[in-house]
């Protein structure tokens, strides 16, 4: 039987990240991904510059988007909008989260890809894990932790607290990549705040690079009531005819989530042995419309609580739960402020006319001390 300190399942960002920082501090780690690798993963793939902090490693432009972001420009519900230029990392999560995983690997961890969770029980002092291998292969493993890294679908949580999930899904996003031309700036982030078009956060507009090396305007949106597509149409009606958007839709991409969106349990970050990190801990922030800062720094907290805990003599899940406590008080406080809680436009414009520009200051404020602040003592953007 193979034996590890940690079992990371899940290649994405929160599970390479936190397998690079427990393999640099000397454990040993396996990090299990679903999906032969490089894998395609919806995602916006829009960071602050704290997210090289958190990672622990600068970029390389060669991961980044060739087209570079600058600025933000936000319509409100009364079509009337507001921009200030801001500096954002922009990548697609397809050959970044393979970076990621090609550092961690470099730091000492191992990693499977096609390679699956069948199943695992958990004792007193370690959890046995079957993984099922790409030729149907059983192998069997013990792990002093087990990390659950697998994003909105999360298999282990699922098991341990199934009241989490809703029969159907909660929430979907959708994008299209479209080959063509816009009245827009390449080089600008734009969101559109309207309940019509999206319940659960803002649509989107921006442009990104794809493996052929060509740029492309993704237009997106998301939704956590009716069907995403209907409000996709509605949205991509709109913008087409404003912004004089033409060319092919050449990629559509979307997930759907699982997780009871509305639900006070949301976080839940594991227990014993076992620890949650990223979208899989429920740290899913529709008022920030960012993820992967979360997900990232949830991971590098889950391998320095274990790494902490071996040398204190401590539980892990109460040195993770120690950590996370500034990440998880911001993301409970904006679940109360998600825009579901409008039932029209107008309250959504009126919340908007009360807080955006405390918003951009918080933006501004925040992005420098965070510079100076511990990694526990982060504020996410926007605040």
């Amino acid at each position: 039987m193979e034996e590890y300190d940690i079992v990371i399942i899940g290649g994405g960002i929160a599970g390479s990240v936190a397998a690079k920082f427990a393999a640099q501090g000397g454990l040993k780690v396996l990090m299990v991904e679903r999906y032969k690798t490089p894998r395609e993963k919806p995602c916006s793939g829009i960071q602050f510059p704290y997210f090289q902090r958190i990672i622990g490693e600068t970029i390389p432009k060669n991961q980044l988007c060739k087209v570079r972001l600058n600025k933000v420009k936000i319509y409100l519900p009364n079509g009337k909008s507001i921009g200030s230029p801001f500096g954002m990392l922009n990548f697609m999560r397809k050959p970044f989260d393979h970076w990621l995983n090609t550092i961690a690997q470099e730091r000492g961890a191992k990693f499977r890809d096609e390679c699956m969770l069948k199943d695992f029980e958990e004792f007193e002092d370690y959890v046995d894990i079957q993984l099922l291998e790409k030729d149907e292969s059983i192998t069997a493993v013990r792990t002093r932790y087990l990390l659950d890294a697998t994003g909105l679908r999360p298999k282990i949580r699922m098991k341990l607290r199934p009241n989490d999930f809703k029969g159907r899904p909660s929430g979907a996003t959708l994008n299209y990549y479209i080959n063509g031309t816009a009245n827009l700036n390449p080089n600008t982030l734009y969101q559109f705040w309207n309940i019509d078009w999206n319940d659960a956060m803002f649509a989107w507009i921006y442009m990104k690079t794809l493996d052929d090396g060509n740029n492309y305007w993704v237009v997106g949106t998301g939704c956590n009531t009716g069907k995403v597509i209907d409000r996709q149409t509605l949205f991509y009606d709109y913008v087409k005819q404003k912004f004089n958007i033409q060319g092919e839709i050449i990629k559509k991409e979307g997930f759907s989530i699982t997780i009871d969106m509305n639900s006070k349990e949301r976080i839940w970050l594991g227990e014993n042995r076992i620890l949650m990190v990223g979208d899989a801990a429920g740290l899913i922030d529709q008022v920030r419309g960012v993820g992967i800062d979360a997900a990232a720094l949830s991971g590098r907290f889950a391998a320095m609580a274990i790494l902490e805990a071996d040398k204190k003599k401590t539980k892990a899940i109460d040195e993770y739960k120690r950590l996370t406590t500034k990440i998880v008080a911001q993301t409970k406080r904006n679940q109360n402020r998600e825009i579901n809680v409008f039932t029209n436009n107008d309250q959504l414009q009126e919340h908007l006319n009360k807080n955006i520009i405390k918003m951009g200051l918080g933006i501004i404020f925040h992005g420098i001390i965070n510079n100076l602040r511990s990694l526990e003592d982060f504020v996410l953007l926007p605040p």
